[in-house]
């Protein structure tokens, strides 16, 4: 069987316009959708990014701090310790005290940024597009 599209009714020619128009919008409201990812992607990552400069630059003051006080309590707890045991002895039990608990603290603290999502919300919409664009609402496009 053969077709003739040279012979189109008027009807198929609006339909085919109200196709064209139809694919056009699509096509329009898909562009902005990515760009609307692509905008909340920059927003989000530049909050992620400021988030973790301020908390990174808190850390380090405070690491520093924390690290001129804790070993000079560590050289005293150390010399209190060697009048009993010995100084030899007590700085190598001070001192694996502090490998001990680094240790576990490092352990602990990659575990936190290894669970950290970025961009969380971004990935989240774009699956939720995907999702829908892969399955559209059923029924007629008014």
């Amino acid at each position: 069987m053969k077709t003739n599209f040279a012979d189109s009714s008027p009807k198929a020619e609006t339909d085919a316009v109200a196709v064209r128009r139809l694919l056009a919008e699509a096509i329009d409201s898909l562009g902005e959708l990515v760009a609307d990812h692509v905008r909340l992607a920059r927003v989000e990552l530049a909050t992620d990014v400021r988030t973790y400069a301020t908390a990174t630059g808190s850390v380090v003051a405070a690491v520093l701090l924390l690290t001129v006080g804790y070993g000079l309590g560590a050289v005293a707890a150390a010399i209190a310790l060697g009048r009993v045991i010995g100084m030899p002895a007590a700085f190598a039990l001070v001192a694996a005290f502090h490998l001990l608990v680094g240790g576990l603290c490092v352990g602990a603290a990659s575990g936190r940024v290894r669970r950290t999502r970025v961009l969380r919300e971004t990935v989240s919409e774009a699956r939720r597009s995907v999702r829908a664009l892969a399955h559209p609402a059923e029924g007629p496009v008014s």
